[in-house]
C-alpha cells in the first residue's frame, strides 16, 4: 500500500470515529477514472486463448469488449448471490467488459467444515471465478485448484504488481488472485442501547478489550433480551487476541504453533466473553439458536458488534433492515498494555483451474478487483496505482458519505442525498 493511502485512510477512519453516525447514502455504480485496463489489454490475448482451446470471444465484438457475450460462472453462497454489492458488481462487469456472470450457488460451510467451494472444485466442477481472502486462497492453492495468473497477465499486458503491489496472494513465486479491497476490523455500536442504559458513547482512545468488556456489562440486560456484545463463530475470533499479542501461527520449521500458550489464552478469552463474562450469547447458545450474521442490524438487541468492516455495507440498506436507531463506529479493541491493532485482510478474486475460459475470467476478475470500491459500499481499495488526488476524492465523496453529523438521522426513504462521483 502507498504510504499516502495509509495516511489518508487513517485520517478518514479518525474522521469517521469523530462523526460516529452511520446512515444511508446512494452512490454511483462506477467510476470513469477507474475503468479496467484488463478488458482492453485482453483483446491482444484473445487469439492465444482460442489457440489453447479456451472459449473465444463472441463474434462481432468490439475491441473495448473483446469478451462480450461470454458467460462465466461465479461460485458464491446463496446469501452473497442476492446481496446488493454482488448484484451491482456483476452489472459493472457486464457494462465494462460485456461478460455475463452467472452465480454458481454453493452451500455455506459451517465453522470447522471444509469449504464447500473447495470440495466442488476438487470434484472437477466447472467454475470460472471464486472469491476468498488472501490467506484463504492458500488452502485452494495447496489443493491444486487455482490457475496461476502470471502468464495470462503477461499475455494480455496487464501489470499485476503495478496495480496491486503487495496485496496480491502470491505462493511460490506465482500470483493466484487479484485483490479488490483490504477489509479492516471495527466495532459498531447501537446508540439507542447506550442511551437506554444511560451509558456514555465510548471513545476510540484507550479502546482496549478491558474497556470493551466493562462497557458491554453495563449494556447487558438479558431480562429484555439485550446483550452488550455480539460476535460470530468465524475461526478468526478464536485467535484474534493471540495475534494482537504477537502470536505467530507457524513455527520456524513450518509446523503449526497452536501449542503456544498465547493461543490457549486467546481461546479462553473469546469463549469466555459468553461463557464467563456473560456479555454475549455463549457459543452453545449461538449455535443452538442458529443466529444469523446480520443479527446486530436486524434485531437491534446487541450493544456492540465487532467484525470486519464489510458489515458496514448493510447499514444503508434500509429496505432490508428498517430501523430507527443510529450506529456508532470505533476501532477494534486491543489488549491492555499492547499497541492498538486490528485485523486486516485483502479480499481477492481468483480463477479456478476448472475454468474453460481463463482469459475471460481473468478480465472479469481484474474488472471486479479494480472497481469494486466504486460501488458505494465503504470498501478500502487494494490498489497502489491510484494517485493521492484519486484516493482523497474517493474518501471524501464516497467512503465517508455513509457517515452523517451527530444528531442527524437520514433514511433514504425520507431524506435521501447522493454522494458526489
Amino acid at each position: 500500500m502507498k504510504k499516502s493511502l495509509k495516511k489518508i485512510a487513517s485520517m478518514s477512519l479518525c474522521a469517521a470515529m469523530a462523526i460516529g453516525t452511520l446512515a444511508g447514502c446512494s452512490s454511483g455504480s462506477s467510476d470513469a477514472a477507474a475503468t479496467t485496463a484488463a478488458t482492453t489489454a485482453a483483446a491482444g490475448g484473445a487469439e492465444a486463448g482460442a489457440a489453447a482451446g479456451e472459449a473465444a470471444p463472441a463474434e462481432g465484438t468490439n475491441s473495448d469488449q473483446p469478451y462480450a457475450g461470454v458467460t462465466l460462472k461465479y461460485a458464491t453462497t446463496q446469501t452473497a448471490s442476492t446481496g446488493d454489492e454482488n448484484l451491482k458488481l456483476i452489472e459493472l462487469v457486464k457494462e465494462q467488459t460485456g461478460i455475463n456472470i452467472e452465480f454458481y450457488v454453493i452451500p455455506t460451510a459451517k465453522a470447522g467444515e471444509v469449504d464447500k467451494t473447495l470440495v466442488s472444485l476438487m470434484a472437477g466442477d466447472e467454475v470460472d471465478l471464486i472469491y476468498n481472502t488472501k490467506p484463504g486462497l492458500k488452502t485452494f492453492y495447496n489443493a491444486g485448484v487455482l490457475t496461476p495468473l502470471n502468464e495470462i497477465a503477461a499475455t494480455v499486458g496487464y501489470d499485476i504488481p503495478g496495480t496491486f503491489g503487495d496485496y496480491v496472494p502470491e505462493f511460490d513465486g506465482d500470483v493466484y488472485g487479484l485483490p479488490a479491497f483490504s477489509d479492516i476490523w471495527i466495532t459498531l455500536y447501537n446508540k439507542k442501547i447506550f442511551d437506554d442504559a444511560g451509558v456514555p458513547y465510548p471513545s476510540a482512545e484507550g479502546w482496549t478489550w478491558e474497556k470493551y468488556i466493562e462497557t458491554a456489562k453495563q449494556l447487558t440486560d438479558t431480562s429484555k433480551g439485550i446483550y452488550g456484545s455480539f460476535m460470530l463463530d468465524y475461526d478468526c475470533y478464536a485467535y484474534m487476541y493471540a495475534l494482537q499479542k504477537g502470536w505467530e501461527p507457524y513455527k520456524a520449521d513450518g509446523t503449526g504453533n497452536f501449542d503456544d500458550p498465547l493461543f490457549k489464552e486467546s481461546l479462553e478469552f473469546f469463549y469466555g466473553l459468553g461463557n464467563n463474562e456473560k456479555i454475549q450469547p455463549s457459543i452453545l447458545e449461538f449455535k443452538a439458536a442458529n443466529m444469523p450474521w446480520n443479527s446486530f442490524v436486524s434485531t437491534g438487541n446487541y450493544g456492540m458488534f465487532m467484525c470486519g468492516g464489510w458489515v458496514t455495507s448493510v447499514l444503508n440498506q434500509f429496505d432490508k433492515y428498517p430501523r430507527e436507531w443510529k450506529t456508532g463506529l470505533l476501532p477494534m479493541p486491543y489488549p491492555e498494555g499492547e499497541d492498538p491493532s486490528t485485523l486486516t485482510v485483502p479480499g481477492c478474486y481468483a480463477v479456478p483451474s476448472t475454468s474453460k475460459n481463463k482469459e475471460a475470467a481473468f478480465a472479469a476478475a481484474a474488472c471486479m478487483a479494480e472497481n469494486q470500491y466504486t460501488l458505494g459500499m465503504g470498501r478500502v481499495p487494494a490498489r497502489v496505482d491510484l494517485s493521492d488526488e484519486e484516493i482523497s476524492n474517493y474518501i471524501e465523496t464516497s467512503l465517508l458519505c455513509i457517515y452523517d453529523p451527530p444528531g442527524i438521522y437520514r433514511n433514504p426513504g425520507i431524506h435521501q442525498r447522493s454522494c458526489k462521483n
